[in-house]
């Protein structure tokens, strides 16, 4: 009797044991139904992410990075798919673009891609993930077509073609001309352009691209950009004028379609020259070995008119120019001009201009005789810069300058 009794107490026991466990069920069952904790979780997304997608998006961040996709994967051009995603980024895909790899594009950069045209656009797919430019604080999408940076300062830009491939050369933003500041435009006769932060890039069929900056891209601007009196730049810039002790130039020059400038070169051309400008002559004793290279430079510089450079002194008429060979190891230049109170010299060194090719030692007497005629250093590219070599020639600075003292 007494254990039919206790029977039923074990049993309620039981039965409340059961209860309390199912309770605690339920309110587990109703946390991880909880609508905002869902909303933080990965678990049961609306849709799913496989595939090359899938692949990109575990290695570009996983759920962290992109939150939940917000489309079934799709259809893109050309046989491509694509899917987007809650935390502002897209992941797209085409079988040939980068061997079938996946990319993500997000932010601003996936702004002005679908500005212009998406997959279907000039850009077509991207061939990167968005990318941290490695020292500038930015970013950057490199595409089929293309490139597209970004940075707090410059917002996104487009970048493609010849003009991207000098940006390039010139050292991507990390360069002296920095981020994009506006897309590729077109410019005059089917040209093109792109402002950068420190300075431009410009393109023609007739010049290629060149970049414009400093001081020589504001004289430009001011003569009204590439429809002005210079055109399109023709060079990069160049150095020009004297050398400053370091093996570099003390100014810099640039040529365009119509002419070229000059920033911090100096003058030109000097009046104190030794031309007797009662005769317009310049008379020459020679007493160098190298009379070929000689021959050259007098018959150059005659070739303009004007004045006559001369090694037949007329009997009775003192020499304005005396040419020597001298033998100095422990100098840098191959020849030299020096005025004196009596006549003026020029010099040639034996130690290089013996070894040098028959058109070296041309372009070096050539040279020589330019500062002997009122030419100062000028720009490379030209006779009368500083730095002469095999292939300097007379150029249309040296011509320019010539006219403007001689007419």
């Amino acid at each position: 009797m007494t254990s039919c009794r206790q029977h039923p107490r074990r049993d309620r026991r039981r039965r409340t044991r059961v209860v309390r466990a199912a309770s605690v069920l339920v309110a587990i069952t109703v946390l991880a139904f909880d609508p905002a904790g869902a909303a933080a979780r990965p678990a049961d997304p609306p849709y799913p992410i496989g595939g090359a997608i899938k692949v990109e998006y575990d290695e570009a961040g996983g759920f962290d990075f992109f939150g939940n996709a917000t489309n079934p994967e799709s259809d893109a051009g050309r046989g491509g798919r694509w899917q987007a995603f809650e935390k502002n980024s897209s992941i797209y895909w085409h079988p040939l673009v980068t061997n079938g790899h996946a990319h993500q594009i997000g932010g601003r950069i996936r702004d002005k891609w679908g500005e212009l045209g998406w997959e279907n656009g000039t850009l077509k797919y991207p061939t990167t993930r968005e990318t941290p430019t490695p020292q500038k604080p930015g970013a950057f999408n490199h595409f089929e077509g293309g490139s597209i940076y970004w940075s707090g300062a410059t917002d996104a830009h487009n970048i493609w073609g010849l003009i991207r491939d000098k940006w390039e050369s010139l050292g991507w933003e990390n360069g002296q001309l920095g981020f994009p500041t506006s897309d590729e435009f077109r410019a005059r006769d089917g040209g093109a352009g792109q402002h950068m932060q420190g300075g431009e890039l410009y393109y023609s069929s007739r010049t290629g691209v060149h970049p414009v900056w400093g001081a020589i891209r504001d004289q430009w601007v001011q003569a009204g950009w590439e429809n002005g009196r210079y055109g399109y730049p023709s060079s990069d810039e160049v150095g020009g004028g004297n050398v400053n002790g370091k093996g570099g130039y003390v100014g810099q020059c640039q040529y365009f379609e119509k002419g070229w400038i000059t920033s911090g070169v100096g003058p030109l051309t000097d009046k104190n020259n030794s031309v007797d400008v009662t005769y317009r002559r310049m008379t020459i004793k020679s007493k160098t070995k190298y009379g070929s290279a000689l021959a050259t430079g007098v018959s150059t510089w005659n070739s303009l008119g004007r004045i006559n450079v001369t090694t037949d002194v007329p009997a009775g008429t003192e020499e304005k120019l005396e040419i020597t060979d001298i033998n100095l190891p422990d100098v840098s230049w191959e020849g030299q001009y020096t005025r004196g109170a009596t006549h003026d010299g020029i010099m040639f060194n034996t130690h290089f201009m013996d070894s040098n090719s028959d058109a070296e030692n041309r372009h070096v007497a050539i040279h020589e005789l330019g500062h002997a005629v009122g030419l100062k250093h000028s720009c490379q590219g030209q006779i009368m810069t500083a730095y002469t070599d095999d292939n300097t020639e007379l150029g249309p600075i040296d011509i320019d300058s010539y006219r403007q003292l001689w007419g």
